[in-house]
């Protein structure tokens, strides 16, 4: 699995408002070109988004796991790999907030999606979880 985790000053909730609002994606996040929800503008349990970055392949990815607070999983399946997604909030010490970012590839051709695509997914992984620390009002 490819991680990245950064530390915010700002509180879990805090932090939790700016990444669950799947919605503000594409205007917030450099990484994603288009969001769109597939099954109601509400994220839950089993709600599909159609998910397009720069450089990668549109997905289809459906969340396994809803923790308002704490955070959320997603999967995307194309033929032989499937990609879990983790987005993980731990509050720090001080009242800050850790968040952890990460990516698995599993299955017959996850060796080759790994060697393929595993700089460019640290890149988007780093530049992500900064982007979510500064909107959530760090200082």
């Amino acid at each position: 699995m490819l991680t990245h985790t950064a530390t915010s000053a700002a509180s879990p909730a805090q932090v939790w408002t700016v990444l669950s609002d799947l919605a503000q994606w594409p205007a917030r996040l450099p990484t994603v070109d288009a969001l769109t929800p597939l099954d109601g503008p509400e994220p839950a349990v089993g709600r599909r988004y159609r998910l397009r970055q720069p450089g990668l392949a549109t997905a289809t990815w459906r969340v396994t796991r809803w923790e308002p607070g704490r955070g959320f999983t997603w999967v995307s399946r194309m033929p032989g790999v499937t990609t879990t997604a983790t987005h993980d909030l731990t509050p720090t010490g001080g009242g800050g907030t850790s968040i952890s970012l990460g990516i698995a590839w599993d299955g017959p051709l996850a060796g080759l999606v790994r060697r393929s695509f595993s700089t460019l997914t640290q890149e988007y992984l780093a530049t992500e979880a900064t982007t979510f620390t500064a909107l959530a009002g760090d200082r």
